[in-house]
């Protein structure tokens, strides 16, 4: 599971199992994009004349499909070769922090999005900016705007989206049959009052699912469908606490009343089973939940599906994603300038994200030429939904080094609050005035 973050208005959680479980084997299956040209990329920016390798760091070059597009890329430009350098997710950040520290790092990288800003701050990115005006392939109007500015720092792109998923409501529509609920809720008094009827104690059933070690993240959409946000514009305001955000606490941890409490100290990857067995029937999740449930739980499909979340004042998603980058320690920036356009070619990111007719993937392109292309949801048409999510997906410049200490601090208070010890709007504010001391240390 992805927990380190960097703050920039949406901290993001994904699973690792999006790319790696689900997105792994339809990428091995046999699939070969149309093919690209060097005249299609940038011919502005030359090629290597001499032999040169890229290094490049992530934790899903050993898919098939990626050796396939180096290989694929080697052909356009025979002078680059491309090094996978494999680092298991949960150690990928760290390890490039040190060898940022010692001057040392890859030539280009694959990072979760929500850490992009994290390494520009550090000055070790390259701004892609000028290879952007030279390039044919990359047209940033192109791009789901969300995605983009997340690893935009001040105006400037540092890193290319790659991949995305917005966060939806699955739910089981045998459960809403039998409990007479028409279709999913569509506001915050109909999410509660399904959740209600929906919840049979004796039978074990409940509405809802939370998760007290991830509350924060699955706090957030409920806070700005409420019309609160997380921090002020310099980025050193709290403002959770507010009074839109008091009245979202309040709504969220009284949810408890319907989920099961087995499984308030689970996460959402554990939790995936009780949605599966019908002992919940709403689940709050990202797009990979879709590909969870179509290949570990194929017995229940046709029972269940999935809608946006339900608004409030406004509607509001999370997001997640991935993006490919380039480290200014690279001694040949311009041939790994060319690997990660490349790979950011439609062809290649539909691969990437969509898979193939007989193993479809869950995660979206962010290229908005792919989403409003009818072929791409031919596929699995249950990411359409997600796609139609992104234009509720809330995300912000604020730019704060030290959120992740601080979001820290509010998901162990909403967490003592899922938990009775404290109520709510209680909970949020002292998080919010210990965050503050925080960043006075």
């Amino acid at each position: 599971m992805k927990t380190n973050k960097f703050y920039r208005a949406v901290p993001v959680l994904v699973l690792i199992f999006t790319l790696v479980v689900w997105l792994g084997p339809a990428l091995a299956q046999e699939a070969t994009p149309e093919p690209i040209d060097a005249s299609q990329l940038s011919p502005d920016i030359p090629a290597p004349t001499e032999p040169v390798t890229i290094s490049f760091a992530s934790w899903v070059g050993g898919s098939p499909a990626w050796q396939m597009m180096a290989e694929q890329f080697h052909q356009i430009y025979p002078t680059i070769t491309i090094e996978f350098q494999d680092v298991p997710f949960e150690e990928i950040r760290t390890k490039l922090l040190t060898q940022v520290a010692a001057n040392n790092p890859p030539d280009t990288a694959y990072l979760d999005t929500s850490t992009v800003g994290e390494f520009a701050s550090r000055n070790a990115l390259v701004n892609l900016d000028p290879y952007l005006e030279k390039s044919l392939m990359v047209d940033l109007s192109d791009y789901i705007p969300a995605f983009l500015q997340a690893a935009q720092i001040e105006g400037s792109t540092y890193g290319l989206p790659i991949d995305a998923e917005t966060t939806g409501l699955f739910y089981r529509t045998d459960l809403f049959e039998e409990a007479g609920i028409e279709g999913p809720p569509t506001t915050w008094e109909e999410f509660r009052a399904a959740a209600e009827k929906l919840t049979i104690p004796e039978k074990k059933q409940y509405g809802f699912i939370l998760f007290a070690p991830e509350a924060a993240y699955y706090w957030y959409p409920w806070l700005w469908q409420a019309g609160g946000d997380t921090l002020g514009p310099d980025g050193t305001d709290v403002i959770w606490d507010s009074e839109e955000g008091k009245r979202a606490a309040e709504f969220y941890v009284g949810l408890r009343d319907f989920t099961p409490p087995d499984f308030w100290n689970s996460n959402s990857w554990d939790g995936r089973v009780a949605f599966a067995e019908g002992t919940v029937g709403m689940y709050v999740a990202g797009a990979w939940f879709a590909g969870v449930l179509q290949n570990e739980f194929p017995d229940i499909q046709g029972k269940w599906a999935m809608a946006p979340l339900p608004k409030d004042q406004r509607c509001a998603t999370t997001i997640a994603g991935d993006a490919l980058v380039i480290f200014k320690g690279s001694k040949n920036p311009d041939a790994a300038w060319k690997w990660i356009e490349f790979v950011s070619a439609p062809q290649n990111m539909a691969l990437l994200n969509l898979g193939t007719p007989d193993a479809p993937a869950t995660l979206l392109p962010p290229r908005r030429s792919l989403l409003e292309d009818p072929e791409t949801f031919k596929n699995n048409p249950v990411i359409e939904g997600f796609a139609a999510n992104m234009d509720c997906a809330v995300v912000s410049p604020v730019v704060q080094p030290r959120y992740p200490e601080m979001e820290q601090l509010l998901n162990e208070a909403l967490g003592r609050a899922i938990y009775g010890e404290v109520d709510a709007a209680t909970a949020i504010t002292e998080a919010a005035q210990e965050a503050e001391d925080l960043l006075k240390q």
